[in-house]
């Protein structure tokens, strides 16, 4: 495995593990897809420690302040950390389940049972990291088959261009919330190939503003979940404000247009 790169596609488990040399851990974690207010559901995993396979698979680089550790999973999806909450050690990407049951979680905010984890998952110790437990399901990406480093300036085309507050602030939520599956500028996660901005553009800001909260009522049964359940109810309009003042502004540089 040549080391450092900027972006490796995972090989299996089996061979990772020999060429990292990063051996497994068993860690029990509370299993955030799975579970809900007042029903946790906690599973032991087996993985391998994050801060240690970073440093195998990219060298030093990885903890350069303002780095952002990005996971691809199979169907495109996004997943970027700063690479700051790696350094305490709380997460591992997991390979299997420590009690040998099927590798697979039960997601119903995306009404979905029995998705297959692998081949890699990543997990938080959210039984000791509060931070953890406060990003509910958040970075917690499954099927994970390449890691990517970002910088700050590789957002640079997505961000927005007008000096406007509330849209800075809804450019940082749309990397969190919306840049895991959709792409503005070019940038964000590779499952829908259209630019956000266009795809929102005939909506009311309203409607726009719903199909962020609660996508159900828009469209019953879509696969989009709803926004952050574990922000009090003020604080996702805000957010989900913020992000339609985001959308409505043209990116510093926008490659959507001739």
């Amino acid at each position: 495995m040549a080391l450092p790169v900027l972006a490796v596609e995972l090989p299996p488990p089996g061979r990772l593990e020999s060429e990292a040399r990063v051996p497994a851990e068993t860690v029990e974690v509370v299993e955030p897809h799975a579970s809900s207010p007042g029903h946790e559901l906690r599973i032991s995993y087996r993985g391998f420690g994050m801060t240690g396979l970073l440093t195998r698979l990219f060298g030093e680089r990885w903890k350069i302040p303002g780095t952002e550790v990005v996971f691809f999973s199979r169907d495109g999806y996004r997943s970027g950390v700063d690479s700051g909450r790696f350094l305490a050690g709380s997460a591992w990407l997991a390979v299997s389940r420590a009690d040998g049951r099927p590798f697979t979680v039960d997601n119903p905010s995306q009404h979905e049972s029995g998705v297959a984890l692998g081949p890699y998952y990543l997990i938080w110790d959210n039984l000791h990291d509060p931070a953890a437990r406060a990003q509910g399901a958040y970075g917690w990406p499954y099927q994970v088959v390449r890691i990517d480093l970002a910088t700050p300036a590789d957002y640079a085309a997505a961000r927005p261009q007008e000096a406007d507050t509330a849209a800075t602030e809804g450019f940082k939520h749309a990397r969190k919330y919306c840049l895991t599956c959709h792409r503005v500028a070019g940038i964000g996660g590779e499952k829908f190939p259209a630019d956000l901005r266009e795809i929102s553009r005939p909506l009311s800001d309203q409607a726009l503003q719903s199909w962020i909260i609660e996508p159900q009522k828009m469209r019953p049964g879509t696969s989009m979940p709803p926004l952050d359940a574990l922000l009090p109810e003020a604080e996702r309009y805000r957010t989900a404000d913020a992000i339609v003042r985001y959308l409505r502004t043209r990116p510093a540089t926008d490659f959507t247009r001739p």
